[in-house]
């Protein structure tokens, strides 16, 4: 006979800690990509996004139990994308580097940096 406890959870602990190895393993992969030098840019930016919605996915499907509730699961997924996307555009002018106001211009010809550093023109 089976208690209400193991009807309501069917699997027990075991699928949380199989997901838990799942973020685990992916949070791992995130960050050996992150750090390997001989990537393109964009294949490492792209693969690191994919896997941080995949991530969002299985927290939200098994931690938040919103695995049936697809609507939500896919506002929870996407909405970070979209907004993650509107902030890169409303400060990617900033990060040019090309806007004078942002350079420093040092009028002292004599001027030594905190590190004892003389800086030259």
């Amino acid at each position: 006979m089976t208690s209400s406890h193991e009807h309501a959870h069917p699997h027990g602990y075991r699928q949380y800690f199989q997901i838990w190895l799942w973020l685990l393993g992916m949070t791992v992969l995130a960050l050996v990509i992150g750090y390997t030098h001989f990537l393109p840019h964009l294949f490492k930016d792209l693969a690191i996004v994919l896997i941080t919605l995949a991530k969002i996915y299985l927290i939200g499907s098994f931690f938040m139990h919103l695995k049936t509730e697809r609507v939500n699961l896919v506002m929870l997924t996407f909405t970070p994308l979209l907004l993650s996307i509107v902030l890169f555009f409303f400060t990617f002018g900033e990060t040019l580097g090309t806007n004078p106001t942002h350079q420093i211009q040092n009028q002292n010809p004599n001027f030594v940096l905190p590190t004892g550093e003389v800086k030259e023109h």
